[in-house]
This record gives structure tokens, C-alpha cells and sequence, in this order.
């Protein structure tokens, strides 16, 4: 499992992973980032679909063993987020994740981390743990959900709008926490409420 980053290879196998495989193909129906209109989708280089794609749903168990659903978060901006103990890059980019996460989650917005370890859950707790992540981490250790969203390489991330639909694709680390994220974030979810002319 100790592979290059480059050389990590999905084969998908189900009509809707089928689905997903064209629009990550290059030509497929994602727009590049310099054809996108936001200038933070240029900035994170981010891929947009041409047209509307529902994001594929999935359970997987957490550092717990207790089941994980993407259907948990209806009506939440999901940021998923495909990463392993041993992906150097994806050590780099999850405190900025995990800083994203506590600024918004109060607003409607998670990040759920799968972990493509296949040793034991031990390790991925351990390493959870000592870099005080607060952000659910789940548990894809045969690559099912990796396979089912084609996965090209780690980290992965996809973004998911509150209706359920996949905005966005990127590979590679991101800085998570910047300017350009915190706008992309705060552009997909809804205004904050106010009640009293206090924002709760």
C-alpha cells in the first residue's frame, strides 16, 4: 500500500462509479480551473462539472466502528476528504482542513476524512489523535468509496453542496485554511442567521 502517490489506480466497476469516471476524464464534463468564473476555483485549482452530478452516496465505519453515512449530512456543504497516515502531502494540508472545519461547521458545513490505511484502526487513531483532529475520520481501507468517486490520487478532495450535488474536485494539497478557501466555503453555504441583529 506504500505506493507512490502517482501511481495510485482505481478500476471502477458499479453504472454510477461509471458515471463519475466521466466526468473526472480529462475532456469529460469538468470545466478546467482557468475556464471557471470564481476567481477562488482559479486560485485552489479546482475542477467544476459541465453539467449537474449527484454526489455517489456511501457508509463506512469511524474510529468508533459505529456506521457513517453521507446521508448523515443532508442539506450540509461535505468536504471529503481521501487521505492515508503515509501520504506526506495529506499530513501537510488536514490542520488547515481541521481549522476550516471548527470555523464553519457551526454553519452547516463538515469535513469527513476517509483514511485508505489497510493496517489496523489503531495506527489511523493514533495519528488522529496526536494532531488533534476534531473532523469525523472514516474508515476506507478496501477503497470501496475511493473506487466509487475514481479516485486519481491522495489526497483527493470533492465538495458537496447542500443539495446533495458535487461542485468540485481537486488532487494534490490545497491550502485549506486561506483566503481563497474560507470564500469557497462561505460562497456555498447559506448567510448566517440573525436574530436580533446578533448572528448566531
Amino acid at each position: 500500500m506504500r505506493r507512490m502517490i502517482s501511481t495510485w489506480k482505481f478500476r471502477p466497476h458499479t453504472t454510477l462509479t461509471r458515471v463519475l469516471t466521466v466526468t473526472l476524464a480529462a475532456g469529460g464534463i469538468w470545466l478546467g480551473p482557468a475556464q471557471a468564473n470564481e476567481h477562488f476555483v482559479r486560485a485552489l485549482g479546482l475542477m467544476q462539472p459541465r453539467e449537474p452530478v449527484v454526489a455517489p452516496v456511501f457508509s463506512l465505519p469511524n474510529l468508533s466502528g459505529k456506521s457513517v453515512s453521507l446521508q448523515d449530512f443532508r442539506h450540509k456543504v461535505v468536504l471529503i476528504n481521501f487521505w492515508a497516515t503515509w501520504c506526506i502531502p495529506c499530513q501537510w494540508e488536514m490542520p488547515e482542513m481541521d481549522k476550516l472545519y471548527q470555523t464553519f461547521k457551526d454553519r452547516g458545513f463538515v469535513v469527513l476524512a476517509l483514511s485508505l490505511d489497510q493496517g489496523s484502526p489503531k495506527v489511523v487513531e493514533e495519528f488522529v489523535k496526536g494532531r488533534k483532529l476534531t473532523y469525523p475520520v472514516l474508515l476506507d481501507s478496501q477503497a470501496e468509496v475511493a473506487r466509487l468517486y475514481s479516485l486519481r490520487g491522495v489526497p483527493g478532495t470533492y465538495l458537496i453542496g447542500g443539495d446533495g450535488m458535487l461542485r468540485y474536485a481537486v488532487f494534490g494539497p490545497k491550502e485549506w485554511f486561506g483566503e481563497e478557501a474560507r470564500e469557497l466555503i462561505t460562497s456555498l453555504l447559506p448567510p448566517p442567521k440573525k436574530n436580533g441583529g446578533k448572528t448566531k
